[in-house]
């Protein structure tokens, strides 16, 4: 080990239970056909509900350009920050126009989150965010900007409530300002993830006015806006708010890994509470920009107009059907299982603690280890920073035909759970 960097040893000693996991899974992935033993993923959230329109839609752009072979410009192609605008400005129906040297290109969210992690935080600040959250925030911030997550915990989590307001960010702050630590934004992530849940303007208002009153900026992750159940009300944006009380210090990201299943795109979007912002994080953005022909794939998907409000409604007619499918087939698994209902998103997220022998993290870990063990990995609560032990994500949207092995393997972990534990008894 003496061959890598004091950092590069923290990084691997450190590394989040989400990517050490996922880095697993991706080294014996199920599939139907070619790995049938494979581990089925209901802990990453992909969605391929959708996947046979979207990739006869990219089969149908063609297009090569002499410009695809060269350098690309650091803050994003402007076609596509232009195609970006315009889809946002129609998707959000905004009466004004988006500016798009507003606007930055990166690779995915993550790219994303660390850029801005290094444009607005200073080494140690830390952002806060409401938990459960995901965590792989965690190394997002900290790979580029050296900051850390603060997590502020939901209320209620004992009753399932999962209560998101300003009142856990003002608890969070002085906590951390107690711990010698200085705050420098939060981040609100609407859809949430894992709970599904929507805030609307009225919840958030208070957090923009507290932040504003410590001068902390707020980071918007509306990665799910597209991704709502039917019969949910409209998504109510950033972007549609009546009024930002600090708007130079409140930012927009989004990227095409969830509402579009691009996940293999990386292309995340920053749109920035000023020009400055962005035009800064040129230089530092360039080691992460992605590739010109996908940027320029992706601005012609976005322009025509038909074919993504199209597939707006069919992904989300495709996502409610299958949500509650999953969530009735868990529960008849076990009436002991309580699926918290959702609004958006991929998750089922699973109250399991009348399961466990004790309600610890100790025996939610335990549980865990034998789904695992059964070919199902899925994330428990405590990867999540859930404070409630006992609670579990499911990503429902893989591919339907996968549907049955995977709850298969599911009912298989849970009986082996509940009969390992009276044979341990006995």
């Amino acid at each position: 080990m003496d061959t890598l960097s004091i950092r590069a040893q923290n990084e691997s000693k450190n590394i989040t239970p989400l990517l050490k996991n996922f880095i697993l899974v991706q080294q014996n992935p199920y599939d139907d056909e070619l790995n049938p033993n494979g581990v089925c993923n209901c802990g990453v959230a992909e969605n391929y509900l959708c996947e046979n329109e979207l990739i006869s839609k990219l089969q149908s752009i063609q297009i090569w350009k002499g410009n695809h072979m060269y350098y690309p410009y650091s803050t994003g192609e402007l076609s596509l920050r232009q195609a970006s605008c315009k889809f946002f400005q129609k998707l959000f129906q905004l009466n004004y126009q988006l500016d798009p040297e507003r606007m930055v290109i990166s690779s995915g969210l993550s790219g994303i989150i660390s850029l801005l992690g290094y444009l607005i935080g200073d080494i140690d600040d830390v952002f806060l965010i409401s938990s459960p959250y995901y965590t792989a925030f965690d190394h997002d911030i900290a790979a580029l900007a050296n900051c850390a997550i603060f997590r502020c915990p939901s209320l209620e989590q004992d009753s399932g409530k999962f209560l998101f307001s300003v009142e856990i960010f003002k608890r969070g702050y002085y906590e951390a300002i107690n711990k010698g630590l200085r705050p420098r934004g939060i981040i609100i992530v609407n859809p949430h993830n894992p709970t599904g849940d929507i805030y609307d303007e009225q919840t958030i208002q208070p957090i923009l006015e507290f932040a504003a009153e410590k001068t902390l900026h707020v980071i918007f992750d509306e990665v799910y806006a597209l991704s709502i159940f039917e019969n949910e009300k409209p998504f109510q944006s950033i972007f549609n708010y009546t009024s930002i009380i600090d708007p130079e210090r409140t930012h927009f990201i989004w990227s095409f890994s969830k509402d579009f299943a691009l996940s293999g795109f990386r292309l995340g979007v920053l749109y920035g509470g000023s020009k400055e912002l962005c035009s800064s994080g040129a230089a530092v953005n360039f080691i992460q920009i992605p590739s010109v022909i996908i940027q320029d794939i992706a601005a012609v998907l976005l322009s025509d107009q038909q074919w993504v409000d199209s597939y707006i409604k069919l992904n989300r007619l495709r996502l409610t059907q299958q949500y509650k499918k999953v969530k009735k087939i868990i529960e008849d698994m076990d009436n002991r299982i309580y699926v918290r209902p959702a609004k958006a998103g991929f998750f089922i997220w699973a109250d399991c603690r009348l399961l466990l022998h004790e309600v610890t993290f100790e025996e939610e870990i335990h549980l865990f280890q034998i789904i695992f063990e059964h070919g199902v990995y899925l994330v428990s609560g405590s990867f999540l920073g859930c404070t409630q032990p006992g609670w579990f994500r499911i990503i429902f949207s893989v591919k339907e035909k996968w549907i049955d092995e995977i709850l298969k393997r599911l009912k298989s972990g849970l009986d082996a759970y509940r009969q390992s534990t009276i044979a341990s008894r006995a």
